[in-house]
């Protein structure tokens, strides 16, 4: 566990907390038994996750990693797209150049340019649920058949990748390093 992983959570503290929201109601639906779930936002490794049993089919362990990083795409790549697009690549400024004024939709667009990443930054399971749901498709005791091996094979490679990923900032790291860039050009 990094330091500038808590931090990177703490400050992108609303996708940290939906992510948490979402796997706290995808387990609920599915049934996975949860430990605790009184705080999303803490100071270990699993701010922004539910602490939860390992789920006990293959079908289940997928889809508590698959859904709550869905949803969290769904939410944070339009509001990044919208912010970054428009502050970057469209120019809008501080001080709008017609005028010479303030523009107060700078303001709404750096929100969602940071509300965006904050989700982005908070995609990927918890390791150790990837490297769970890995095991219980690809182990050498799966009871997973060919066809959901077939199909789940590239999301449990991009889940299991980010959630390393994530666990050493890189996300948020590459989250900067856009920043920087559009901030350069």
């Amino acid at each position: 566990m990094t330091w500038l992983y808590v931090l990177t959570k703490t400050v992108f503290f609303p996708g940290t907390f939906l992510k948490g929201f979402w796997e706290h109601l995808i387990c609920r639906a599915l049934n996975v038994q949860i430990f605790a779930a009184d705080a999303y936002i803490t100071r270990n490794r699993l701010c922004g996750h539910v602490s939860m049993m390992p789920a006990p089919t293959a079908r289940k362990s997928f889809f508590v990693c698959f859904w709550p990083m869905v949803l969290n795409f769904l939410i944070g790549f339009p509001a990044f797209s919208a912010g970054a697009m428009t502050l970057g690549f469209l120019g809008v400024d501080v001080v709008d150049p017609l005028t010479g004024k303030f523009c107060p939709l700078f303001l709404v667009y750096v929100l969602l340019y940071l509300f965006g990443a904050s989700c982005l930054c908070s995609l990927f399971p918890v390791v150790e649920d990837a490297v769970h749901m890995w095991r219980m498709h690809y182990g050498h005791d799966s009871k997973a058949g060919a066809a959901a091996k077939v199909f789940a094979f590239l999301p449990a490679c991009v889940m299991t990748a980010g959630a390393y990923l994530e666990k050493y900032s890189v996300t948020f790291l590459l989250s900067v390093a856009f920043l920087v860039y559009w901030i350069v050009t």
